[in-house]
């Protein structure tokens, strides 16, 4: 009886470890697609900044030079600042990120919208048509409330783009309080301008953190306390847009590949001090939808037969030894 509660007792523990490490190993774990972030923040900064340029003046405050401006900024509305954030946020779908496709998928919509509407407006020719300065304002308070509740949602990703949204919230309450008052649009610009700087530096800081840093945040972007999820150690946000996938749990994982970056000098741990374990073998991922082509659920159950026969077989060995 004692033996066969030993055996059992370890079943427990091995299944229950097994469990946590799947667990952990969960939000880790993505398709092999690359990060549009980047692409959908540089798009977002540079459209942003041109049009900057005509609120706050830098590029001249004569008629023609703002005309020449929005001119320029419309095209890039419609390609670079819309359909490339579209592109950007229809990309997240894949990545389960349910924050970057809500945000650049809106901007880049916003962009279009706007780049379109003006487009259409130049084309008229006729100065008769304009648009209803008030509708104006009440489209850059709704943009301006729907960026608050993007900002409140950062506070579980990191200081950075925390920052982005709160300069970007600013920047459409007073580009829409600057409708009837030319300082207030002036400031405005500034914010905007400043908007775009955070940007870049967030869409450079994910290049950087990906492709040179393989991952680890060798630039960094400030996390917030509440950014601690226990299951990783350290700071990650399922469904993320910004801040690099933490790899060190993969790297030191029994299941994780070997991917030329772990220590060869700590060898993985295994399950068993009789098995070592040299490829991932987990179970179906929580981001992956099921279907009739994988066979994840029988490998697992192949799995726990397998530990199972190895626990049967040790008990069996150490009873054998017990009798003689």
């Amino acid at each position: 009886m004692t033996m066969t509660h030993e055996i059992e007792e370890r079943k427990s523990k091995e299944m229950a470890s097994i469990a946590r490490e799947i667990k952990g190993l969960a939000p880790h774990i993505h398709s092999p697609v690359p990060n549009p972030a980047p692409l959908g923040l540089f798009a977002f900064g540079l459209t942003t900044a041109l049009l900057q340029m005509k609120h706050t003046g830098l590029t001249g405050s004569a008629e023609d030079d703002m005309n020449g401006v929005e001119y320029l900024t419309w095209g890039f509305a419609l390609f670079y600042g819309g359909l490339l954030q579209l592109v950007a946020g229809i990309s997240e779908i894949k990545r389960n990120n349910i924050f970057g496709y809500t945000a650049f998928c809106s901007y880049g919509g916003f962009w279009m919208s706007l780049g379109t509407a003006e487009i259409v407006l130049l084309l008229v020719g006729n100065e008769e048509f304009a648009f209803n300065k008030k509708a104006i304002q009440a489209m850059l308070i709704l943009m301006g409330i729907f960026t608050f509740i993007l900002m409140i949602c950062t506070i579980k990703m990191n200081k950075t783009i925390s920052t982005l949204m709160f300069l970007l919230m600013m920047t459409f309450f007073l580009l829409a309080g600057g409708i009837f008052n030319k300082t207030v649009d002036k400031v405005a610009g500034w914010f905007g301008i400043a908007t775009s700087a955070v940007a870049y530096w967030l869409g450079g800081a994910e290049l950087v953190n990906d492709i040179i840093g393989g991952g680890d945040e060798i630039i960094p972007l400030g996390h917030w306390s509440g950014d601690k999820f226990t299951f990783t150690g350290g700071s990650h946000v399922p469904g993320r847009i910004h801040g690099v996938t933490h790899r060190t749990v993969l790297r030191e994982s029994p299941y994780g590949p070997d991917d030329g970056n772990r220590n060869d000098d700590q060898p993985r741990p295994s399950l068993s001090p009789h098995r070592r374990i040299s490829q991932p073998r987990i179970g179906p991922s929580p981001l992956i939808p099921a279907s009739k082509d994988n066979n994840h659920e029988e490998k697992g159950q192949a799995r726990a037969a397998d530990l199972e026969a190895n626990l049967e077989a040790e008990g069996s060995v150490h009873s054998g030894k017990q009798v003689n």
